[in-house]
Parts: C-alpha cells; sequence; structure tokens
C-alpha cells in the first residue's frame, strides 16, 4: 500500500487536526500540526495523538518511525511526541497489547 499524505491531512482534517508540515521517507513519517485542542489546554491531546497514529496505521502497511510536532492555531510549539517502528511492529504482531504501546507514546509527550 502506497502512503498518500493528502490522504492523510483529509482525514486528519475531520478530526480538528490540521497539518502544516508532512516529511515521509521509507523510515519515517513527521507530522507537524495543528490543533484545536492544544491550544485551548495549553498541551498535547493525548486522543489527538491517538488518531493520528491510527489514520497512519490504516493508510500504510510500512512500519516507520512517526514523529508529531503540535501547535496551536497561532503556530506556537504545544509538544512533541513519537512512535517507534518497534512498537508499531510489536503492536501490529500481537506483541505489544494497545494499553502499553498507548502507554509508551504517552511517555513519549513532550510538552513545551
Amino acid at each position: 500500500m502506497t502512503f498518500d499524505p493528502d490522504q492523510l491531512e483529509a482525514r486528519l482534517m475531520s478530526h480538528g487536526v490540521y497539518v502544516t508540515s508532512l516529511e515521509t521517507d521509507d523510515e519515517r513519517i513527521e507530522v507537524e500540526y495543528e490543533s484545536i485542542k492544544a491550544g485551548q489546554a495549553g498541551v498535547v491531546p493525548h486522543r489527538e495523538v491517538g488518531r493520528v497514529i491510527n489514520v497512519v496505521r490504516e493508510l500504510t502497511e510500512v512500519e516507520r518511525n512517526l514523529r508529531g510536532s503540535v501547535t496551536d492555531l497561532d503556530g506556537k510549539q504545544i509538544g512533541r511526541w513519537h512512535a517507534e517502528s518497534e512498537w508499531l511492529r510489536a503492536l501490529e504482531n500481537d506483541e505489544l497489547s494497545e494499553v502499553d504501546f498507548s502507554q509508551r507514546v504517552i511517555e513519549s509527550i513532550d510538552d513545551s
């Protein structure tokens, strides 16, 4: 399955996540996005992180390192997070539970 960045942007937009920058290669996907909820709370919304990860998982079979950078609607950096390709592979192979995967991602969040 070929990764379609336009499809990612469209799917995320329907969740109030607005992609401002997207860089990909065979090993990584780096997405910067504006979050309405991040601006309201001043922190990276965990549910939105989950949405981004799930949409990426639905749109590509290739496990890549996934990096997220979250801004508010004014472009102010709110925080960063990541999901390692090893975690995604383990999740797909049922070697890592959804709960454990989510915990790893949540622990990676760095609120600026």
